[in-house]
């Protein structure tokens, strides 16, 4: 069998920095194809014509009874992949408490182990049954959707979550007030250029209310993403870089890709801030394909 894990991936971190604001260029580290990655890629490749023959089987006789994630999570088909152990390593150095860990919207629960190291507690959310099963059997402590808000954390994780549910600025609002007790960190993946929807049983609809990105480019995006809104909400800096958001294939592809802006951002303990926490949305012209160095 011929395997297409022999290509050169370079290109699925490549960035113009001189299109970055210079801010966010400042936090930005080129990240490379590692061994972990390479790893998901050879498994997904070797995934056999046989379970993808079944799997689609199976799947086209739940969609009358089920959601796309929750035929997924049942079949043990459409396994993520968004970084390296090494990676969120290097992005939680600056990280002062590792007490507590929530990983948002965690799916089956391998991206939180890649996260998990070293943490005293791990909890997690998660909407669809099925997953929340397995991220039980883990061990993982399983809060619901409303009230993990309740609970202080060290580090929280947000990893494509904000570009699929209705309020996401509410979200990022909500990290952050859980966060800046004694000073916390959160790690934020999201798909860029930004494309929202949400999974309403075996439909996807739009948003309530969209992150009010602006700019067409990926370096655009994420600028206008780091700079004018995690910034204005008092969140600082810390890691910026790109990596693809990789998922095992079908008949199709053997695996898809999608770009992610992976941020790590710090949030000061509460006796330490005056102004921020506050929900700022820059309210600037629509960015047309330049440099967003304002």
């Amino acid at each position: 069998m011929e395997l297409e894990y022999g290509t050169d991936f370079s290109y699925w971190y490549n960035v113009d920095q001189d299109r970055l604001h210079p801010a966010v260029r400042e936090k930005f580290r080129k990240h490379k194809y590692d061994e972990e990655t390479e790893e998901f890629v050879v498994n997904a490749c070797n995934i056999s014509y046989f379970k993808h023959v079944s799997d689609n089987f199976f799947s086209l006789f739940l969609v009358p009874f089920l959601g796309a994630t929750s035929r997924n999570a049942i079949l043990n088909r459409g396994v993520m992949f968004v970084g390296s152990s090494t990676l969120f390593e290097a992005m939680l150095e600056p990280c002062r408490h590792r007490d507590s860990l929530l990983d948002i919207g965690a799916g089956s629960g391998n991206v939180t182990e890649k996260l998990a190291s070293g943490f005293t507690e791990v909890f997690v959310t998660e909407t669809c049954p099925q997953m929340v099963s397995r991220l039980t059997a883990r061990g993982y402590t399983v809060l619901g959707i409303e009230n993990w808000v309740e609970r202080s954390y060290s580090v929280i994780s947000c990893l494509n979550v904000l570009d699929r549910c209705h309020r996401p600025l509410e979200m990022l609002q909500s990290m952050y007030n859980c966060l800046k007790e004694r000073g916390g960190m959160a790690i934020i993946a999201l798909v860029l250029p930004y494309n929202g929807s949400v999974e309403e049983g075996q439909e996807w609809v739009a948003q309530e209310e969209p992150l009010p990105i602006r700019g067409i480019s990926f370096e655009q995006q994420l600028s206008y993403f780091c700079n004018y809104i995690l910034q204005p909400m008092g969140f600082q800096l810390s890691y910026v870089t790109k990596v693809p958001y990789l998922c095992t294939g079908d008949l199709h592809n053997k695996y898809y890709s999608l770009s992610d802006g992976l941020i790590a951002v710090t949030v000061p303990p509460e006796d330490e801030v005056h102004n921020g926490g506050e929900t700022v949305v820059d309210n600037r012209p629509e960015h047309t394909d330049s440099t967003v160095e304002e």
